[in-house]
Parts: C-alpha cells; structure tokens; sequence
C-alpha cells in the first residue's frame, strides 16, 4: 500500500460501512466505534525523548544487562527504526522549534544557545506549525510535557497572568507542559494560558534549583521532580482516553527524562544495573508503555502513526564526572551515544545521531529497518505525505523533507540529500552526501578550525580531510551559503 493513497480510501470505507449498517429492510443502523474509526484519518503522536542518546535503547545497542527497554523496543518490532536519523541541533531548544515548523532554527534570532527561562515564545504566531496545520485538517491537538520554547512576547519576569502567546496560539488546543526543564526555577506546571492551580499573585522566593537558582515561588502546585514523568504521562494518557473518536488527533509528548537533574521516578528507582540514569531510562519506556496501553484500551493502536525520538544526543557532564549519574552509567559499560564521537551540545554525530522509529500498522511493515537519511525536521512533510500531501507549499516547512515513501519501502533512497545541523555555541555543519563539512565560524565571529569528514569511511570522525579535499570543502561551503541565503532548503540540489 503506498502512503499516499490513503486519504483516498476514506471516502471508499465510508460507503462500505454505510452500506454495512443498512437492515435487510433498508433501515439505518448505529455505527460502531470501530466502523466510525475506519473512516477517519490516522491519529498522530510524536514522542520526543529529552536528552536520550543512540546507545540508550536495546533496539539501538544498549545492553539488556544494564538497561530494559520493552516498550521502545516493541514500538520497532510494530514498525520501521532508522538507523541513520539526526535531529537538527545537539541541544533542546532548536531540534523542538525545527521540529514543530519544519524550518531551521537558525533562521530565526536564536543563532546560538536555548530558550532561556523568561524567555518569549520563539515560534511565529503566524507561522504554520505541525499543530496548527493538523488543527486546520480537523485534528484535536494537544502537547503534555517539556516545552522549552518560550511563552510570551518579550522577555518576562515571571508567569503571572494570561500567557499568551503560548503553545494554544500556535495550534495546540491544549497545553499541559513544564515550561523549560523539570528542575527549572519555575517549579510548576502550566496548563494552556495560566499556571496549573494557582491560588493568588503571591510569590516568595525559595530553594535552589539544579543549576543553582532560586526557584520562583509562585502560590501554587510545585513539581516534584520524581513524579513528573508519572504525572505527565497518565494525564496524556487520560486526554487519549476521554477523546470521543469522532475526530482524529495529534499528540506531541516530549518527555522530561533522561534530562539532568536525573531523578527517576519512585517505581523505577533502583531498577537498572546503570544506576540513577538507567532508572530514568526505565521511566523513559514505562512512560511509552503507557501511551500504548491507553491506545489498545481505546481501540486506537492501528490507527495511529507513532513517532519516537530524541531532541539531541545523550549528555556527558564533564564537571564532577565521577558523581554524576550519567557518567555513572557509563562507568557500568552503557554507551549511551553508542559508537559515535561527542555528545550533547557538540558538533559531532555524538550530539546529533538519535533513535527515530515509526510504528504505523496499517502502513508500515512490522520488524524494519532502513539506513535512508532523515532528520527530526522532516516529521512535518512526512506526516503530511502520510495524509495525502505531498507537495507543501513553500513558506510551510520550507527545510522539511518527506520520507513517507521509505516507510512502505525500507530499501527506497531518501529524498533528503543535504542538511545542516548546529551545536550549543551555533556552530553549523553541512551533512551532503558522505560527506560532513564543519564550517569554522562561530555566530559570534570566533573562528575555530575547519573540519570535513568522510562519514562513510569514518563514521567515527577521526581524520580531519578539510586540507586533503579542498575540492569538496569549496562544494560544501557554496551548498551551505545557498542554504542560508535562501528562506528554505527543500528544494536546493546538492552542487
């Protein structure tokens, strides 16, 4: 079945079952909810992990001694892993942006760093999400967990009052998220425009966060960070629970684990041979389970297209290394960024190489795997060319490039030939062909050195060919110029 016919069936089904439902005597009978879901489109989920590493998960290579990932690694039994996906930067802020609209980061004024704490919504209103193309499509939308893009117009003191714009400005018709990080000095949850539960304007400064900052203190719930992946997760599962099947939905679910602080849940703890972090990686997965659960109970597995994947590769604190849980695991033999150079914030595949899999049972064949380049910036035009759209247009998703089509055909070549990616300080580098050319300048004007790769040959990284092959660094550098110049990257051919 090719993913593009299928808008085409609905119209088919729905006659099919009316017919069905008419009594030998011609008179109408009440559909079924499962006749009624037939005839609508697929349910879409993205779940995106924080922080979580290529090495993380069984599937990818993670050690069943150390760690245990059931349910990721049945969602890849369910459907397609791709061995060779990248998210667009090695940190939060831009991968969650680039996602959400299909355009580089990098486009907009966040050349380097994240979204800090107050700071204003880094998204457009005007600009066409995923969730608000979905919504205009008839889509329920809605996102539960980390945001890390900002709310508000300008930079703010605090979250009191009506926030907005916020995610339901931006196509989500609900909102029930962590504004940065689960330990970041807000310290309490949001829900739409408005701080979940809160009693009056008051606020008293107390504690010390993760990184060393009072939290805020507003008069209301305050998290409590072992609970958040719990608390998150059943209400996502809930909102699946209570949708009526009339109309399909889209649920963006960005999980809080495997961030720093690492504080798994109370269930998990204790529950891995790689300490804390592996319990929170146990989190990661129960949390998965439970979206799935709620799908089977509602009737709705097969007729929903589940996305799962990392923001950026797994982190490797290298201040007090000895004592920090992820450098911990690692001590116990789990590689969590597997065999690639780097980590999270760095311009290296270590920071960039993510699990992406996609389970879709109508579609995709169970147990696949497939080497075709893509990016979590493609998870807008795919999901549109699973819906029958294959061609949007210009100023939507201008650096998103479709790959339903390898998701019915796993040996099918990517339409992706190029793309560029950045790291914490703004760094960028240019993946065309095999090739992976790291330009030298910095945002800020710092120069640093040159790097080309041949990741074919050595996908580790390790020899610097930038003085061997000035042929193709000149190629590079022209292809990367074009795609800055130009407001999207969708249709630029390598030279």
């Amino acid at each position: 079945m090719r993913l593009t016919l299928f808008p085409s069936i609905v119209p088919i089904l729905a006659i099919t079952t009316f017919t069905l439902l008419q009594g030998c005597d011609g008179s109408n009978q009440t559909a079924s909810s499962t006749e009624t879901k037939a005839a609508k489109e697929p349910n879409i989920i993205i779940y995106m992990v924080d922080d979580m590493g290529y090495g993380s998960v069984n599937c990818y290579g993670a050690d069943p001694e150390l760690v245990q990932t059931p349910h990721i690694d049945g969602l890849a039994e369910m459907g397609m892993s791709f061995i060779n996906a990248s998210t667009t930067a090695s940190v939060c802020s831009p991968t969650r942006y680039t996602m959400l609209t299909g355009r580089y980061s990098w486009r907009t004024h966040l050349k380097a760093g994240v979204v800090n704490t107050n700071d204003p919504l880094l998204i457009n209103p005007e600009r066409t999400t995923i969730a608000s193309w979905l919504q205009e499509k008839g889509y329920e939308t809605a996102h539960f967990g980390k945001w890390h893009l900002g709310y508000f117009q300008k930079q703010f003191k605090n979250l009191l009052g009506d926030i907005t714009p916020g995610p339901n400005d931006i196509g989500f018709d609900y909102h029930f998220g962590v504004p940065n990080n689960m330990d970041d000095i807000h310290k309490v949850y949001i829900e739409n425009n408005g701080i979940y539960g809160l009693r009056s304007d008051r606020i008293s400064n107390y504690g010390i966060s993760f990184y060393g900052k009072q939290y805020t203190g507003y008069d209301a719930p305050q998290r409590n960070e072992p609970e958040v992946m719990p608390d998150i997760t059943s209400r996502a599962a809930k909102w699946i629970q209570e949708r009526d099947g009339l109309k399909p939905f889209f649920l963006y679910f960005a999980s809080v684990s495997v961030h720093h602080p690492i504080m798994p849940s109370a269930k998990n703890f204790g529950s891995s041979k790689a300490g804390a972090y592996g319990d929170f990686i146990h989190d990661t997965d129960e949390s998965v389970g439970e979206i799935i659960k709620a799908l089977k109970e509602k009737g709705e597995l097969e007729n929903t297209i589940f996305i799962f994947t990392s923001d950026n590769g797994g982190d490797i604190p290298t201040k007090a290394p000895k004592i920090m849980p992820e450098n911990q695991a690692i001590e116990a033999g789990l590689k969590i960024n597997g065999d690639w150079r780097g980590d999270k914030h760095e311009i290296y595949e270590g920071g960039l190489r993510v699990p992406l899999i996609v389970s879709y049972p109508k579609v995709v064949q169970p147990g696949t795997k497939t080497s075709a380049f893509a990016t979590t910036a493609d998870l807008f035009a795919t999901v549109a060319g699973m819906l029958g759209t294959d061609d949007l247009p210009e100023t939507v998703a201008p650096d998103s490039i479709s790959f339903s089509h390898v998701l019915s055909d796993p040996d099918a070549a990517s339409k992706r030939v190029h793309g560029v990616f950045r790291n914490a300080p703004g760094q960028q580098a240019l993946r065309f062909g095999k090739w992976k050319l790291i330009d030298s300048q910095l945002p800020n004007g710092t120069e640093l050195t040159l790097e080309l790769y041949d990741l074919e040959a050595d996908p580790g990284e390790t020899k610097n060919l930038s003085e061997d092959e000035s042929d193709v660094v000149r190629q590079g550098q022209e292809l990367l110029a074009t795609i800055r110049k130009g407001p999207g990257s969708r249709d630029v051919p390598l030279p």
